[in-house]
Formats: C-alpha cells, structure tokens, sequence
C-alpha cells in the first residue's frame, strides 16, 4: 500500500497567527495584543460597520439568485472600485485602458499579478521593501517567483530611506516586478511623498518594469482622496500598472475575502488581453470569485446615504488611530527619557516599528504578557487609551536598552 503522506513534514505555524493563539490561552488579566493585523475599537471589538449591516439588509431582501457571476466578478463592484483608486475623471478609464477583476481579498488580487507577471515575464524576479508584509514574500513563492529585498526604512528619522531604496532599485532588470504598498505600509507605517511616488512611476516606466500597487488601508491615513494622491501620481507616471485592491480594513470585511485587481494598460487591446489571461488564471485557481463581500461594496458606494454612512465610519477609525498614535509617541518619550519616538506621530495606519527583536520579544511576552511579532512591528489599533501608559512603562526598559 502506498504512503505518499508518510513522509510529509508538518510545516511550521505561521508566526503571527501563532501569537494570536498564544495570546488567546494566556490566563493573565493584563496582556497587550499587538499582533493581530485587524482593527479594534475602544472595547477591544472588530464591529461589522453600520453601513454594511444596512447593506447586508438590502442585499437579503433583494437578492434573486446565488448564480455565478463570472469570472470578473461583479461589474458594478470593480467599477466602483476603479473610481476610489483612479478618481472620477481618470483618462485611463475613459479610453477604457483598466480591465478589473473581483478577487479573493487582496491576496487573492497579488496571486493574480505574480501569475499574470509570469506570462508577460516569465524570468522576472520579485523585489519587495524590506521590511514588508511577510505574505508578500510567501505568494511570491507559491507563485514561484524569485524575490529580492529592496532598504525602505530609515530608522533614525522614521522616514522612507529614499537614496538607500532607489540605489537598490537600479539594479532591477526590465521585466523584474516590484511591489510598492500604498498608504499606510506595513508594518512601519512609514509612506512615500507625492513627490516621491512620481519618481518611482517615472523610474519603473524608463527602467522596463512592471509595478505592482499593493492598497490595502485606504482611508486609513489622511482620508480616501488625500491617501490615493501618490497612488494616482504613480499611476500618471508609469502607463503600465497592477493594482491590489483589499475591502478588509477599510470596510470591515475580513471574512468576506472580498478585494480586486486592477490592470492599467497603454490601450483597449491590451485591456481586453489582461481580462483574457485574468479570466483563464481565475478559471483555474478558484474558477469563479465570492460575491458576498462585493455586493456590500458595490451597495455602499451606489447610494449616496450609505457612502456618506461608511465614510463617517471610516473617519472615526481614522481618527482613533491617529489619537493612539500621538498618545503612545508621549508615553514612549516620557516613559524612556527620550524623544526618539516622535516620528510615530508622522506615520500611518495600523502598525509602526519598534526598535524590538526576537529574544527581546520573547521575553516581553513571558515576563509582561505584551505580544507582538518577533520583527517589532505593533498593532496601535490593538491598544486602549487606558492600556498605553502601562504598556509604555512595560516597554521603556527594553527600548532604552536598544537606544543606547
């Protein structure tokens, strides 16, 4: 009798999932979550957004059929999507130049440009910011794709280290693929100028490159117009663009894995190319997308009342973070002398960087119960107006140590 699963090592958990689990099971009354990537309110809740429940409602009483949509997915839903990311009036959308597809959440939209990548390229290699989202690195390697790191953060200054990242980028061959996260990166929260933004479009097009936009907390930094300013200035600049779009953070959608990939062309025959392959890869990887989560959107963003609901909502996410930030920079400073953590206040979203690793980590996590990934990035949405004083004193120590 054949054995083909004898043999088969039993991969290691993920990290951060690990430490969602760990945090889970710690019987401690006082424990700081700052791992888990999703965001939380003042009670430590992850709510379903009011203007999705009402959405949901509408959907319920209107719905007619749970028939496949096709392989794009739901039209009006992309071509909602294409409006947040381009903007109203965008010239690529007018001479048809974008072809859209629903995906299964944002990473599903990222497996759709390594595999698509693949076709146009099949040698080009994957650059992504070092530091990055760790899944970056992993579809890249279930897509298999080679991937190389280029320096994003500046630690000093809690800036993007542009000189650094532009010198590695140079050596980037025509064909190779580099990711580019959106507003609010993760995990430093740490962001490009427009000005910036306008130099990378303008160096992949000469440079023969093929981006890719990763824009997974729209909204979450200045607002929805002001966060897409470098994302449609890179879009200007470099007439050939892949876009990943995800619903998760900025609409509550977690569960719903609903997100969409974006392709900006140079004409409609391109366009219509792109939507062949899509609908060819998608054929084979999940055959048809979920249509559950982009329905909600697509209900939000068609009426005025729940568009003005959701963008209420979104603000007051927005804001809280933004609190959270400048009170966690005050009781950093004070808890450890210094005022090494001010440029927390400048950055955006989520997560930040801490200058805390591995065995450091550890042991905060033994010894005070604070969880947080082995890299130092922190979840701020995981954090209470009560609990930041407390998790500074916790902290001051380890950080002044790495200070000195």
């Amino acid at each position: 009798m054949s054995r083909f699963l004898a043999d088969l090592p039993i991969s290691p958990p993920d990290p951060l999932l690990g430490i969602m689990a760990t945090f889970k099971a710690d019987p401690r009354e006082n424990k700081f979550d700052l791992g888990v990537g999703v965001y939380r309110d003042e009670s430590g809740n992850t709510p379903v957004l009011a203007a999705v429940k009402a959405a949901e409602r509408h959907i319920t009483d209107h719905q007619a059929s749970k028939v496949y949509e096709g392989p794009r997915g739901n039209a009006g839903f992309c071509e909602a999507i294409e409006t947040l990311v381009f903007g109203g009036q965008a010239q690529a959308r007018a001479e048809n130049r974008v072809a859209s597809f629903v995906s299964p959440g944002g990473c599903g939209a990222i497996f759709l440009a390594m595999t698509l990548a693949a076709r146009t390229s099949p040698k080009g290699r994957i650059w992504l910011s070092d530091p990055s989202w760790p899944n970056h690195l992993k579809i890249a390697g279930a897509a298999g794709r080679d991937a190389l790191g280029y320096p994003y953060m500046d630690p000093a200054t809690g800036t993007v280290d542009f000189p650094r990242m532009m010198d590695a980028l140079r050596h980037a061959a025509p064909g190779d693929i580099v990711i580019f996260q959106g507003p609010c990166h993760n995990p430093t929260g740490i962001d490009p100028t427009v000005e910036q933004w306008t130099y990378l479009g303008d160096f992949c097009a000469r440079q023969g490159l093929f981006p890719l936009l990763d824009v997974a907390y729209h909204g979450f930094a200045q607002g929805l117009d002001k966060d897409m300013d470098g994302v449609r200035a890179f879009l200007d600049a470099c007439p050939e663009t892949m876009v990943a779009y995800s619903c998760s953070k900025n609409f509550g959608l977690y569960r719903e894995r609903t997100g969409c990939f974006l392709v900006q062309t140079t004409s409609p025959r391109d366009a219509e190319a792109v939507a062949s392959h899509l609908a060819d890869i998608a054929r084979a990887v999940y055959s048809m997308p979920p249509a559950h989560g982009a329905a909600i959107v697509e209900t939000i963003l068609g009426s005025e009342e729940l568009t003005a609901l959701w963008q209420s909502e979104l603000a007051g996410m927005r804001e809280r973070m933004i609190v959270l930030r400048g009170q966690l920079a005050d009781a950093l400073n004070v808890a450890t002398g210094t005022d090494a953590f001010t440029p927390l206040v400048h950055q955006n979203g989520m997560f930040s960087m801490l200058p805390l690793q591995g065995p450091v980590t550890d042991m905060l996590r033994i010894q005070s119960a604070v969880y947080m990934p082995a890299s130092g990035r922190i979840n701020l949405a995981g954090l209470t107006s009560e609990t930041i004083e407390p998790l500074a004193a916790q902290l001051a120590p380890y950080l002044q140590a790495a200070l000195r």
